[in-house]
């Protein structure tokens, strides 16, 4: 941001970014210039700006800026923020996933740089308004404001990118990309930590609220990346593979739900010595595409908390580990459906209205009813999202980011039924 002198004129932002900055000589490449400065959103200059080495310690060169400098370049990048974070982001869909596929060609690779470029912008500053938006006593929270430096220096770095040669340099792209997927991989262990230290001083409604849209730009931001990062990976590849970046064009649902169970069971062994089977009842067999990493979220948070209720219910008289859950898989189409049902005793009925916030457990109320052990991991509680209820709402955001939809149904006393519902692509999105 330090590196970035934005100011307002004739109701536009003009960027000053030198190194954004297109050669005047490729007239192909800034014929892209709407697209990927949002329809000259942005305008580049090449006037007098600041220029402030990276390396250099970032506080006191601001303080070198002077009083009025620097206020002014927080305030200008402030109206960047709002006004993109105003922009309309579309929603990511199959059309989207299944437009370029790999090999990709060199126009091809340069539009889905183009396309992952803005929509990171966009999403960027949706998190940064969002942040900026919360009551002062909570940006104040030392965690959350790691946050948003975080999301700050984030938009630093997309802004910084230089074009259009940068979104055409394949080795630039890939390493910002998983700089990015590395720098976010637990962002939300920091946020929660933030909210859990203000919550008794900010309604849990308004919090829900923010941590809804939250996850949901979250994954998004972390799909575009995985996506664009794939495709490059399988556009080396000689032969067509089974991927069109993220999306699996007939995954084996069966085999992921064995590896998983193999991995809660793992969990299990360490924290309660004990394991629970699994029986696939039906649909062994079947096969459907999708993206696996969002399936497999889904699946493991639903039986760890199945096993978890098997171990748990266990008494003397009826040893439930050796019961096992059971596993439906039905397809229709291009709609896939799990029932996964196991026999734990149910969730009791004062808090079956509270499954889907985040502060709701399915064990023994804790202190401050934060929900400590909400969704955490049997074996894994310091991977616990420091005591707010992640799991669940995850699950359910995972799914209707492509129109699912997860449903539960428990009787008390006897177990609980969930309903994975999954919408795929069509049989015309993923022909080569």
């Amino acid at each position: 941001m330090h590196r970035h002198l934005v100011k307002r004129t004739s109701h536009k932002l003009e960027i000053r970014l030198p190194w954004l900055q297109p050669r005047p000589n490729c007239r192909s490449c800034v014929g892209h210039a709407s697209s990927f400065q949002h329809n000259n959103y942005a305008r580049l200059h090449s006037s007098s700006r600041v220029s402030i080495n990276e390396n250099d310690n970032l506080n006191t060169k601001l303080l070198e800026l002077g009083f009025e400098k620097h206020y002014k370049i927080r305030s200008n990048i402030e109206l960047l923020i709002q006004d993109y974070a105003r922009k309309p982001i579309q929603p990511i869909t199959f059309d989207y996933i299944t437009k370029y596929k790999p090999p990709l060609k060199d126009t091809a690779e340069y539009m889905l740089s183009i396309k992952t470029v803005n929509l990171l912008l966009s999403f960027t500053c949706r998190q940064l308004n969002a942040i900026h938006e919360l009551p002062y006593i909570v940006v104040l929270n030392p965690n959350i404001e790691i946050s948003n430096s975080l999301y700050l220096k984030t938009l630093e770095t997309l802004l910084s990118i230089e074009y259009p040669y940068g979104l055409q340099n394949r080795e630039a792209m890939t390493k910002m990309l998983i700089q990015f997927l590395d720098e976010h991989q637990d962002t939300l262990v920091t946020l929660s930590r933030g909210f859990q230290e203000v919550m008794e001083f900010y309604p849990k409604e308004s919090v829900f609220t923010f941590l809804n849209q939250h996850l949901r730009d979250r994954i998004a931001m972390k799909l575009l990346a995985r996506h664009y990062l794939s495709l490059l990976d399988q556009s080396k590849r000689s032969e067509p593979g089974k991927m069109i970046g993220a999306l699996h064009k007939n995954l084996k649902i069966s085999d992921l739900i064995h590896q998983v169970s193999e991995y809660v069971n793992d969990l299990c062994f360490v924290k309660y010595d004990h394991t629970v089977p699994i029986s696939i009842l039906a649909g062994d067999d079947v096969t459907f595409p999708c993206i696996p990493t969002h399936l497999e979220y889904v699946i493991t948070e639903v039986l760890k908390n199945s096993s978890r209720a098997h171990i748990e219910a266990t008494t003397p008289d009826c040893d439930l580990t050796e019961k096992p859950i059971e596993i439906t898989i039905v397809r229709s189409d291009n709609e896939l459906q799990i029932r996964i049902r196991d026999f734990g005793g149910g969730i009791p009925p004062k808090v079956e209205d509270k499954m889907f916030d985040y502060s709701y457990s399915t064990v023994a109320e804790k202190k401050k009813d934060t929900g400590a052990e909400a969704y955490m991991i049997p074996g894994e509680d310091i991977n616990n999202v420091s005591g707010m209820g992640f799991g669940l709402p995850m699950c359910r955001a995972y799914l209707e980011m492509f129109d699912g939809a997860l449903d539960i149904q428990s009787l008390w006393g006897w177990g609980t039924d969930v309903y994975i519902k999954l919408n795929g692509p069509t049989k015309e999105m993923l022909e080569e």
